[in-house]
């Protein structure tokens, strides 16, 4: 398995980043933003220096709909539990709705 231009690693580690940090945040507080460390080192280590455009076109496609799903996700959490901290919030549902979206779209693509 290569590493370099994994993209289904890269966005399955996405994935499990934001479900670590929900549980992170709520037992450490600011602390949990640690727990950012692990998607930042599979980032650096699964990136291409030069994507085609194939690649570019789907992070397009991925970043379009990640941002539908992640405002659709705050106006709900907003409306329903207006005392949740937003940056925390904001920081794993990008990070999970990406994730799947990325996977999936990588998968099969």
């Amino acid at each position: 398995m290569k590493l370099r231009g994994n993209y289904q690693l890269f966005f399955l580690v996405e994935i499990i980043t934001g479900i670590l940090l929900i549980f992170l945040f709520s037992t450490f507080g600011d602390f949990g933003l640690l727990g950012l460390i692990l998607f930042f080192v599979i980032l650096s280590l699964t990136q291409k220096k030069e994507p085609d455009e194939r690649e570019i076109f789907l992070s397009y496609k991925i970043g379009s709909f990640g941002s539908v799903i992640i405002g659709a996700a705050m106006a709900i959490i907003y409306f329903k539990y207006p005392n949740t901290n937003w940056f925390y919030t904001l920081i794993y549902v990008s990070l999970i709705s990406r994730g799947v979206i990325g996977y999936l779209t990588f998968k099969f693509s």
